[in-house]
């Protein structure tokens, strides 16, 4: 999902946003991207598309056995404390 900052919004649009989110019972965040949606056309954005793009779990999976050893491997040095850098 992609993310971007606005800037510079002006303190009226700031105010109705926040009061249409605590009316709504809903985020700023989703306030603000409905918002975004009807007024570029799209209507309602369906939950369950933006589920899909906030889902990890396609880029997401177990390790094989090899590839959990090598990270073993890799990440044994951080499992000892160097005494003089930790000296009182």
């Amino acid at each position: 999902m992609n993310t971007f900052t606005l800037r510079q919004i002006p303190l009226p649009v700031e105010r109705r946003l926040r009061q249409l989110a605590r009316e709504s019972r809903k985020s700023l965040n989703k306030t603000a991207i409905e918002l975004l949606a009807k007024a570029v056309g799209i209507g309602p954005v369906e939950k369950k598309a933006m589920r899909k793009r906030r889902d990890v779990k396609s880029v997401l999976r177990p390790w094989s056995h090899d590839e959990f050893q090598e990270f073993e491997r890799n990440t044994k040095m951080f499992e000892s404390i160097d005494k003089e850098i930790w000296r009182a």
